[in-house]
């Protein structure tokens, strides 16, 4: 019996151990569970193009301490369009309790309001002839035919002014030196005043930048491609590319000029005094303007676009590089370079040069007297 009884109490002993066992071995598997950090962030509000990310849209927070990383990051500017992302990948400072976790919500940006008199063109989706023909006279080199097809875009229909640009460099508080506030992207001059040289360029007075009265609609110049293509972003827009400027301008025909195989000085303002033979159009005076025009001055091409030939040169998306030699379809140019695109002649340029094909290239930090931009949007 006294066997009997050790036995039993051995065998509660044993079961009583085995539940002190595996008590203690649930605690220490509840111990090594990490919890996943509460990460609250909600939508943005809108935000203009143009506007950098800030602290004010990037501003999750967590139940525990830990560091955050954004995409994209603080100092971003994002393109027109709604519903972009923006993600958080948090990671707790206790990485040993708490996961590493992330988060997205959505933010719309959306074009701003200050260029709203901009006024644009519907150019319809097409194929057609880029380049030149090797029996255009003085054609270069690199005018080399290739077909391209385009979707449908809008483009502006006159060069954007002295007016429109200084409301955005205002808007944007550039200073006087053409730059954004340091550490801010692009860290090249926007532009760069005209001031002492040019009554037709922007000015920048009393703490603010300016047309001098009279040239207010004169196209901006002395805009470097950096300045173009913030302004474009600005609107809400790009510049277009080097295929669309051509398209554009040519607006469905062949010859060297959208206006026949001459120019006169009743179709565009340029350099008719130097002798050429594209200059042996009908002029109806023999002084030039010396000097850029109001935009719109000289009549529409036939889909309604002023100023493709001459008035001044227009900065171009491209990087600058060889034509390819098979159809493309929306092709964007070179992937890299050092000089960016400008198409379309200017008021200090003969006829040549202000050919439909005619190509031109640039350093895209510089700028010139002779030397403005038009926007493209996508419809």
């Amino acid at each position: 019996m006294n066997n009997k009884k050790k036995g039993i109490q051995f065998y509660i002993l044993i079961a009583i151990g085995m539940m002190m066992f595996f008590a203690s071995s649930c605690k220490k598997d509840e111990a090594t569970v990490k919890k996943d950090p509460i990460i609250t962030w909600s939508n943005p509000t809108d935000i203009t193009v143009g506007t950098l990310l800030s602290a004010t849209q990037l501003n999750a927070t967590a139940d525990v301490a830990g560091t955050f990383v954004y995409t994209p990051p603080i100092g971003t500017t994002l393109s027109v369009g709604a519903n972009q992302d923006l993600k958080v990948d948090f990671t707790p400072s206790d990485l040993s309790a708490y996961n590493v976790a992330s988060k997205t919500v959505k933010i719309n940006i959306v074009a701003n309001s200050t260029p709203t008199n901009i006024q644009t063109v519907n150019i319809p989706a097409g194929t057609f002839i880029m380049g030149s023909p090797s029996t255009e006279v003085n054609r270069m080199t690199n005018e080399t035919q290739y077909s391209v097809t385009l979707s449908a875009f809008r483009i502006s229909k006159y060069e954007v002014t002295n007016a429109q640009y200084a409301a955005f460099l205002n808007a944007k508080g550039i200073g006087s030196n053409g730059l954004y506030a340091a550490g801010a992207y692009p860290t090249q001059a926007l532009i760069y005043s005209s001031s002492g040289s040019y009554d037709w360029g922007l000015h920048y007075n009393t703490n603010k930048w300016e047309p001098v009265a009279g040239y207010e609609n004169n196209p901006v110049i002395e805009v470097t491609w950096y300045g173009a293509t913030e302004f474009a972003t600005y609107a809400g827009g790009t510049l277009p590319t080097e295929a669309q400027w051509e398209y554009a301008c040519r607006a469905g025909t062949s010859t060297p000029f959208n206006t026949g195989n001459f120019l006169t000085n009743l179709q565009a303002n340029y350099d008719w005094a130097w002798p050429y033979p594209y200059n042996s159009g009908t002029n109806t005076v023999t002084t030039c303007p010396g000097k850029t025009q109001a935009v719109g001055t000289y009549a529409a091409n036939a889909w309604g676009l002023h100023d493709m030939h001459g008035n001044v040169w227009e900065w171009c998306s491209d990087w600058y590089g060889t034509y390819p030699t098979t159809a493309q379809t929306n092709p964007t140019g070179a992937a890299t370079g050092s000089y960016r695109v400008y198409r379309g002649g200017s008021w200090g340029d003969n006829a040549m040069f202000c050919r439909s094909a005619l190509r031109n290239d640039f350093i895209p930090n510089n700028s010139r007297n002779y030397l403005g931009f038009r926007v493209v949007f996508v419809p």
